[in-house]
């Protein structure tokens, strides 16, 4: 993917310069351009390799492959075909976004409470279903009327309002779920509680006057070596 964008970059940079490229120069610069575009989405599949929605990763990952292979054929491709290959090519660049969108959805969407839940399976329906009617219209024509545009552009801002909203909702909950726990251990026991209160009013009153704290006044003591020394370093 970083060789990719490189590449393409640096093609960019001579097309400005002034460098033109002949028809096999561009068929090169635009594979190299589609490779790292799908490499990214592979990227992105990945992020759920290690969690228990892998299977989505994995599945993600090969419609990306294979959409790249049909993409790389159709650029390299001077032939004629008996049918229309822009509509596999639509329906895997669809395909590739979507399983994306699921894959990091489900990567950030880390803390699930029953809330959190049912946000993150409404999102999942309602992308699904913007895709599966986008992939519809590009294969029935039939549903390119006013009632059908409206119903999907309400499933779109839908999917897309759920797609984010879930993973912020489940950093906050997690955040304020965790804060709770943390307070006992950022408050430890201080010292005092583990000794009797008249030792301690005596410990405190001993290292003022000898003006160093009560660490300092009992170190010798807990010193490992002579006890007559700590003995001696006391008085």
């Amino acid at each position: 993917m970083i060789s990719s964008f490189c590449l393409a970059a640096a093609a960019g940079i001579l097309v400005l310069l002034g460098i033109e490229f002949n028809e096999t120069g561009a068929q090169v610069l635009l594979t190299t351009v589609v490779v790292g575009l799908y490499s990214l989405a592979m990227l992105c599949c990945a992020a759920v390799f290690s969690r228990p929605e892998r299977a989505v990763g994995f599945l993600g990952t090969a419609v990306a492959l294979a959409s790249l292979i049909w993409t790389v054929i159709l650029i390299w491709s001077e032939g004629t075909w008996e049918w229309d290959p822009v509509q596999i090519l639509l329906t895997g660049i669809t395909l590739t976004v979507a399983f994306c969108f699921l894959s990091l959805l489900l990567a950030l969407t880390t803390y699930r409470d029953a809330f959190i839940r049912a946000f993150l399976i409404a999102a999942l329906v309602l992308i699904s279903l913007a895709t599966v009617l986008t992939v519809g219209q590009f294969w029935n024509s039939s549903w390119d009327n006013e009632g059908f545009l409206r119903f999907y552009g309400i499933v779109l801002i839908l999917a897309v309002l759920t797609g984010v909203i879930t993973p912020l909702a489940s950093l906050l909950r997690r955040r304020t779920s965790a804060a709770p726990a943390a307070r006992p251990e950022a408050d430890p026991p201080s010292a005092a509680s583990a000794i009797d209160p008249e030792t301690a009013a005596a410990l405190v009153a001993e290292a003022q006057r000898r003006g160093i704290s009560v660490a300092q006044l009992v170190a010798p003591l807990l010193r490992a070596g002579n006890p007559r020394e700590a003995d001696d370093e006391l008085d």
